[in-house]
């Protein structure tokens, strides 16, 4: 029974861990874990002693059935919307040194990720295809501006490895595009990155940048890229920015990546991004849809060539 109860409980302290992320600011404005609410934890705890009872009806099978279930696939269940909007809303503030701290956020938008890439509620098609489809919506925040989120399918004919190759090299990205003004990588490590990117100044939108991290979660035949702003303290670019260059907010994007044949993936991506911008819907999501067609076109001729 002293086995059972380990092992319950073991496997909800897990749970409970990845998801204290409530941030606190210390004096040297980097952020540590906190208790998130005492609400879930309660939660917890009721459904420990349920499983409790469970496990004294039929203890090897449950044994089994749990360390089977012990990943953040059956855990990330446990996020309410509450949380998934805090962490998206957050941008957190750290440093170059603190890599431990850079890989938990990375863990933790892959597990809000894969809780909100399937959602639909309030998007609309703008287009569907066979090897295309787009759909966006807005949310309106409290300083007037109109964030758009976006989700988009598409295919492309290679295989994963090396379409994560591909995205590592910001400098055939700026190659590829010439929107794109500065792409620079200021850290790496073995799954994640701080990228520094810059957009020129196009028709109605002055210079917009970010700084963010990449964090790459790679599973067999599935691989997850997550990318989330970021503050840090005395940051510099290696090339300067012009002076009406505008900080945006990439809230949370991701890209989902299946292989499903032997040289074709399948990448479903949700993007959610504050460009700082206040004009109204009407006007930016067709031109959004046919910026990202550009984008998908220039991967295919890159992949096809």
């Amino acid at each position: 029974m002293l086995r059972i109860c380990q092992c319950i409980r073991q496997l909800f302290i897990r749970c409970l861990n990845i998801f204290k992320y409530t941030r606190v600011e210390n004096v040297e404005k980097s952020y540590q874990m906190e208790s998130v609410s005492r609400d879930i934890e309660s939660n917890m705890n009721a459904e420990l002693r349920a499983h409790e009872d469970s496990f004294i009806q039929n203890p090897e099978n449950k044994i089994e059935e749990f360390e089977n279930k012990a990943n953040f696939q059956d855990c990330e269940q446990l996020i309410d919307e509450e949380t998934i909007r805090q962490f998206i809303d957050d941008i957190p503030h750290i440093s170059f040194s603190q890599s431990e701290l850079i890989k938990e956020i990375g863990e933790r938008a892959v597990v809000v990720f894969t809780q909100i890439i399937d959602k639909m509620d309030g998007f609309e098609l703008l287009e569907k295809d066979e090897d295309f489809n787009f759909w966006i919506k807005y949310v309106e925040t409290s300083e007037k501006f109109q964030i758009g989120i976006m989700k988009y399918t598409y295919t492309l004919n290679t295989s994963i490895d090396s379409y994560i190759e591909f995205m590592k090299d910001l400098q055939l990205q700026k190659q590829m595009d010439n929107s794109i003004d500065a792409f620079e990588k200021h850290y790496e490590d073995i799954n994640f990155q701080i990228n520094y990117l810059r957009y020129k100044k196009i028709m109605f939108m002055d210079p917009r940048d970010f700084l963010y991290i990449k964090y790459t979660d790679r599973k067999g035949d599935d691989c997850i890229e997550i990318s989330k702003s970021i503050n840090i303290d005395h940051f510099q670019p290696q090339e300067l920015p012009p002076k009406q260059c505008t900080r945006a907010l990439l809230l949370l994007s991701g890209n989902q990546i299946k292989q499903i044949e032997d040289n074709k993936i399948m990448i479903t991506t949700y993007s959610e991004c504050n460009m700082k911008l206040k004009l109204k819907p009407v006007m930016t999501k067709q031109a959004s849809k046919n910026e990202i067609k550009k984008m998908v076109k220039r991967y295919r001729d890159h992949f096809n060539q």
